[in-house]
């Protein structure tokens, strides 16, 4: 087997190990059990870390954010396995985002009327 070059950013090598999973499907991964599942259960969970998310933010005391952080990346992790599981990648997301960039949020909406 050929070895893996380095990735630096952990966001893109997290999204590297979801789509070895989602293509390999190791059956003790909690991973597949989640993609498995379907869009039902990721959707469950995403829906569950979101709720999480906004939990912990309204409980949040600055300047101490690291359960609202925990939480957050839960939110990226279920989320991220749903997308890697579509196939979707790192450089997809990167690309919308840079097509919004200078965009505001109200005149985005607008676009997609």
């Amino acid at each position: 087997m050929a070895e893996q070059p380095q990735i630096d950013d952990v966001l893109d090598r997290l999204m590297l190990e979801i789509a070895t999973r989602a293509r390999e499907l190791p059956p003790d991964s909690y991973t597949t059990k989640l993609i498995q599942g379907g869009v039902a259960k990721m959707g469950a969970k995403i829906m569950e870390e979101a709720a999480e998310v906004v939990d912990a933010a309204e409980k949040n005391v600055p300047p101490d954010h690291q359960h609202l952080i925990y939480e957050a990346c839960d939110l990226i992790y279920h989320l991220w396995v749903l997308l890697g599981s579509k196939g979707i990648e790192v450089d997809d997301l990167r690309r919308e985002l840079e097509r919004r960039e200078g965009t505001s949020g109200l005149e985005e909406k607008r676009q997609r009327s």
